[in-house]
């Protein structure tokens, strides 16, 4: 189709301004009307002195209303027109033919056509104006309210998106009562009713949006409140974290099925209205389930984390290694059942994805087996209570505390702060510091001319007394000679202490020795110190060179000796 003729496009032009002329002295007719029969009725009414405001604001609304339908509907023939010379036709040639149409039929018929679709006009006006009063008295009611007074803003919004909906409701509704009043060509009704439908959903699903995210704010705003009831309330405020993606779960349900029921209402029992449905509840299957891990982990902290009265600080620590796990398989467990229930949406089975992930995995695991293996021990070592989370533990060549047990990993903390992370397949030794009980150990060095008998005593009552303040029972402790060193003996002081607070409780004592020992005037012995150095490493000097001809005669001459070597030459 080539571009069309510029005498066509001239006559199109010339219709569309015959008609905006036409449709602003239409409108300026009806706005002159209805402005008299308001004013007569504001100024009939019991509104007293206030009569003159309210009839200025009410012709002020209805000027700007009057407007902006005016443009609205010039830019709709504008682009009719240009529709209109794209495809080839005229504009007065189509409505001759409608004024022919309407030759058949009878002219008081047509005139009482008009007379209703200018009733219904008046109406939307009237309505739009009852509309904004309304909408006005809600919003100081509002404004009284303290409790919506930390979403003023999100309130503000919300009636205006209410305004906006309920006008463009009354305007869509009006446009398509006066198209079936007035007979309008298909096309131009359907466009219409198109039009109307769209304009309608839109407004409405904004409004829908923002009520629905003030609703959300002002309960998990008040969720404290809850917190001393004795019901299932009492948890929503350890779920206001999930208030993000409420909202947007709640945008995605309004905006696609606002598009859903326009499409039902366009085009019914089509593949777009099937789409949307199952796009509404694919959006509430991920809703759901991340609504349910959710709620699962709540509760799992709540029983074996929170409530842990009566429990021994191995069956905590027990709790917090486990729980993690189990968290973990939880949430995959749930996710994974989510997306089967989606494929099963698209209209997929998934038994046979199923089966090939199955197949899939044995040869990942025949691929990857140091991963599988990592995971295989992790549930040994979880299963077997070798570690928990807490403990002080040396794994590996690594000495610190466990932060984290996972199906794969360990996590461990050392003392300088570094996090070392360990498969769980290559832990083939594990030294435990906090399992029942460990031993505190303090190595003193004591000459031998001091008298054993009085300071394995004296150390024996240091470490009761240390031991005591420290664990809060009395303890045995072992002083025993451990080693028969040269110049000195080795004394070892040992007493079980509670698990992980060997480190602490040793610094402690260390320091308690170190002054009793002292207040006696006793003074240890330094720890022998021995080096041995292997046989090849062994030290070969060289001997010094011998003097020239010319140093000996000189060394003769000023009544030198020769230095003797103190080393023999090597042998031959």
């Amino acid at each position: 189709m080539g571009l069309p003729a510029l005498d066509l496009i001239l006559h199109n032009l010339v219709a569309l301004g015959v008609t905006v002329v036409a449709l602003m002295l239409a409108a300026q007719l009806l706005l002159t009307v209805l402005l008299r029969i308001s004013n007569r009725v504001l100024r009939s009414s019991l509104l007293g002195g206030e009569a003159g405001a309210h009839a200025d604001a009410f012709r002020r609304r209805v000027k700007r209303t009057t407007l902006i339908v005016v443009a609205v509907m010039s830019a709709l023939l504008l682009m009719g027109a240009a529709a209109l010379s794209f495809i080839g036709l005229r504009a007065l040639g189509l409505l001759k033919a409608w004024f022919g149409h309407l030759r058949h039929e009878d002219f008081a018929a047509a005139g009482v056509r008009l007379a209703y679709a200018g009733g219904i006009l008046v109406a939307a006006f009237i309505a739009n104006a009852l509309v904004r009063s309304c909408v006005d008295t809600l919003e100081k009611v509002t404004e009284r309210s303290a409790r919506l007074e930390a979403s003023r803003a999100l309130v503000t919004e919300a009636l205006l998106r209410l305004r906006t909906a309920l006008r463009t409701a009354v305007t869509a509704g009006a446009a398509m009562l006066v198209s079936l009043t007035l007979s309008l060509p298909a096309g131009v009704h359907r466009v219409v009713v198109s039009a109307a439908y769209v304009l309608v959903a839109l407004s409405t699903c904004r409004c829908a949006v923002v009520v629905a995210h003030l609703v959300v704010d002002v309960l998990f705003e008040t969720s404290n409140r809850f917190s001393k009831l004795e019901s299932p309330l009492k948890y929503l405020g350890s779920l206001t974290h999930l208030s993000g993606v409420t909202k947007r779960a709640i945008d995605y349900f309004a905006y696609v099925g606002a598009a859903t029921w326009v499409a039902d209402r366009l085009t019914p029992d089509t593949w777009i209205s099937h789409a949307g449905r199952v796009g509404i509840r694919i959006v509430a299957l991920f809703y759901a389930a991340r609504v349910l891990v959710e709620i699962c982990l709540l509760f799992i902290h709540e029983i074996f984390m929170n409530k842990t009265a009566g429990h021994t600080s191995a069956e905590i620590r027990q709790r917090k290694t486990l729980v993690p796990v189990a968290v973990g398989v939880l949430r995959y467990g749930i996710y994974f059942s989510t997306i089967v229930m989606v494929l099963r949406e698209f209209a997929i089975d998934p038994t046979p994805l199923l089966a090939g992930a199955g197949v899939l995995g044995v040869a990942v695991g025949f691929g990857a087996q140091s991963f599988v293996g990592d995971i295989v021990a992790g549930f040994f070592i979880l299963f077997e209570n070798l570690l928990l989370v807490g403990d002080e533990v040396e794994v590996s060549g690594v000495r610190g505390t466990v932060e984290e047990i996972g199906v794969r990993i360990i996590k461990i903390r050392d003392d300088a702060g570094v996090l070392h992370a360990i498969p769980n397949g290559q832990v083939r030794k594990v030294a435990n510091h906090s399992k029942v009980y460990v031993k505190s150990v303090v190595d003193v060095y004591v000459p031998y001319d001091e008298d054993l008998a009085r300071i394995r005593a004296m150390l024996e009552s240091v470490a009761e007394e240390t031991l005591y303040a420290k664990v809060g029972e009395r303890v045995r402790v072992e002083v025993r000679v451990q080693e028969l060193g040269q110049g000195c003996v080795l004394l070892r002081v040992m007493g079980r202490v509670p698990p992980g607070k060997d480190d602490d409780i040793s610094i402690a004592l260390r320091a308690r020795i170190l002054d009793a020992l002292r207040g006696a005037n006793i003074m240890t012995a330094p720890r022998p110190m021995q080096v041995a150095l292997p046989e090849s490493a062994a030290l070969r000097i060289a001997p010094p060179a011998a003097p020239s001809q010319v140093e000996q005669a000189e060394m003769t001459e000023s009544g030198e000796t020769m230095p003797t070597s103190i080393f023999k030459p090597p042998a031959a």
